[in-house]
């Protein structure tokens, strides 16, 4: 049952959520222009009449901005699966929405998605049109730094707080028992997930189904029940990340430009935010605790006509596993998609055969 929801969810962010042409305006997000040689959701799908224009790619990222920023689910839109079927008042209302946002932006913003869905709904269904009574006072940022740390020492301390480098360099595989935890706190999962050098394997079960992801190298593949899944780009990347973070001594190496540019909180706690690029040119943002030097959290977002999507990493709960640091808990957070996989036993130097990554 659960994984029939999780197929639906896949279906509905990666194609058929198409008109799920939610509401009002939101966020803020940066603009990603259409080349002549992209597949608008237009072209691809029959009942799509306000997004046109948008890259096929982006519907499924959009439909879950949508749905975060109002804090509904596709069926607020849609009849069931029928995702063409017009008839709800809410899809017409949406496609108003929509149109409104657009004409903001072009007007006041030079096209780009300044004001987006969440800027009135903020994750609710109607958007307030008081000021709150009640304020809680927002904590100011942190002092910064008379004298700023470089990322050589942010990174060193980081690699000492695990273990240091030689004891990392030691560790050349780990076999991972963990359990995949659901929003609601009560449905979970089992996984396992395998690493050796730069490649990864995780398999996460639902009844009798198996969903993989694997890196072996050089490809990032996903597999559900039946149906290999394309990647985009984006998703690669997440699925490569992966592997290549389990030799964090390589971080300068995954990360060839890297710069501080702050000190800022996470959940209470000071963190020094570095700002890295790949070789491939896709930025993320690294948050290391002050205290600990450990990596905190994780953030990279893909442009979409609505605004950045999202996708972040938090870990938490770092223990001593083959004399090295790791995080037990690890949360994973994208627009309206949330799980947390809690580890329950590692393995370090388990034998892995290579054949299982390919």
């Amino acid at each position: 049952m659960y994984l029939q929801t999780k197929i639906k969810v896949t279906a509905v962010f990666v194609c058929a959520v198409f008109a799920c042409v939610f509401l009002v305006p939101k966020g803020m997000m940066q603009t990603q222009t259409t080349t002549p040689q992209t597949v608008t959701a237009g072209q691809k799908f029959k009942n799509i009449k306000v997004l046109n224009d948008m890259p096929v790619d982006q519907l499924g990222k959009v439909m879950n901005i949508f749905s975060a920023s109002l804090g509904v689910n596709c069926n607020y839109c849609h009849e069931g699966e029928d995702f063409e079927k017009d008839g709800k008042r809410e899809k017409e209302t949406a496609r108003n929405m929509i149109k409104m946002t657009l004409g903001i932006n072009k007007d006041h913003f030079n096209g780009r998605p300044q004001v987006t869905c969440n800027s009135c709904h903020n994750g609710h269904e109607q958007p307030t049109n008081v000021p709150n009574l009640s304020p809680v006072e927002e904590p100011g940022r942190p002092a910064q730094p008379t004298t700023k740390p470089t990322v050589d020492q942010i990174v060193d301390k980081y690699l000492t707080a695990l273990g240091g480098t030689e004891k990392l360099g030691k560790i050349t595989s780990l076999a991972i028992t963990a359990t995949r935890v659901e929003p609601n706190g009560k449905t979970t999962e089992p996984e396992m997930i395998w690493y050796k050098g730069n490649k990864y394997l995780s398999m996460t079960t639902y009844g009798k189904d198996v969903v993989t992801e694997r890196f072996d190298g050089t490809e990032a593949i996903k597999t559900i029940p039946a149906h290999d899944i394309t990647l985009k780009p984006d998703e690669a990347e997440r699925i490569k990340r992966e592997a290549e973070l389990f030799s964090p001594a390589n971080l300068k190496t995954i990360y060839p430009t890297m710069a501080f540019n702050r000190v800022d909180r996470i959940d209470g706690r000071e963190v020094n935010i570095i700002v890295a690029t790949t070789k491939s040119n896709i930025r993320e943002v690294l948050s290391f605790d002050v205290e600990t030097g450990l990596l905190a959290r994780r953030t990279t977002s893909t442009p979409t006509m609505f605004g950045r999507f999202v996708y972040q990493v938090d870990y938490d709960d770092y223990k001593v596993v083959g004399g090295v640091k790791m995080p037990m808990t690890v949360k994973y957070s994208m627009p309206n998609i949330r799980w947390t996989r809690k580890i329950i036993e590692a393995k370090v130097n388990a034998p892995i055969d290579d054949a299982k990554f390919r």
